[in-house]
This record gives structure tokens, C-alpha cells and sequence, in this order.
């Protein structure tokens, strides 16, 4: 399933600011912390993120081309707040449901393979394992 391209503009000024409010606190939302490519400017994207082994799995429900992703690349990484810890992530990629499906929770795979999202995006914790059990244990530092 892909959004219509109107609702990104929806979202942007009404339903993104209202969920930033508790998507860093309710999963499976979650809140992606990036830097604008040219701007430079520090944005707050609620998503949905599915943490996996090495990070999280990101789908793309408005395309492949969404802003918060292509910052995501283009600064190789980021952060992810959610359940009220952030998290620093690294290595982001753009794939297809096969390459995300096992980073996927084995209940939703179906659901989620039925809803046809156009793409995803992986992200692995920064510092490996060790930093990542260490974010997931609510040891990092918040900014």
C-alpha cells in the first residue's frame, strides 16, 4: 500500500507535529532524529520502527523518496527515540520487503508483505551489538 502523495503535506503540518508529541513513547511509533542535506537544519519524523538485531526496520508507506530517508543516507545515520530512548543508528538502506523480511517481526511479516509498502529502511544501532544492547538499556546519553 502507497499513500497518496497529498497526505505527505497533510502529515508535514498537522498529524507529524500531534504524533511527535508521543511517538518516541508508544511503539511501534517511533521518532527518527535527522539533518537536512542542505539545509542543515535538525528535523523530528514519527514513524513506524520495528527494532530488529542489529537496529531497526523502517517502513516507506510514502514511497522510496521521503525526505527523512534521503537525510538519513546522504548523513549515514542518524538517531531513533523510541520507548522513551534514543538510539544511534547507522548504515541506513533502502530495500524491498525480501531483504527487510527477516529483520521483520515473524507475526506482522504477512500483514506486512500483503501491504505492498514500497520500500524500507534498515538501520543498524551505532557501535555494533555491545552500544546497542547498551541504548536499549536506556544508557545513553539523551540530547
Amino acid at each position: 500500500m502507497h499513500f497518496p502523495r497529498f497526505m505527505r503535506r497533510v502529515n508535514r503540518v498537522f498529524t507529524n507535529p500531534l504524533m511527535g508529541t508521543f511517538a518516541g513513547i508508544v511503539p511501534p511509533l517511533a521518532v527518527i532524529h535527522h539533518v537536512g542535506r542542505s539545509s542543515g537544519k535538525a528535523y523530528r519524523t514519527p514513524v513506524v520502527a520495528f527494532p530488529s538485531d542489529n537496529g531497526f526496520v523502517v517502513p516507506m508507506t510514502y514511497g522510496r523518496d521521503v525526505d527523512w530517508a534521503r537525510n538519513l543516507v546522504q548523513a549515514d545515520g542518524g538517531q531513533v527515540e523510541q520507548m522513551g530512548r534514543r538510539v544511534a543508528v547507522r548504515n541506513p538502506r533502502i530495500v524491498g520487503f525480501k531483504m527487510a523480511e527477516l529483520h521483520l517481526p515473524a507475526l506482522l511479516r504477512p500483514a506486512l508483505r500483503l501491504a505492498d509498502f514500497p520500500g524500507y529502511v534498515l538501520l543498524d544501532r551505532r557501535g555494533g551489538a555491545a552500544a546497542g544492547t547498551a541504548a536499549a538499556r536506556g544508557r545513553t546519553r539523551r540530547q
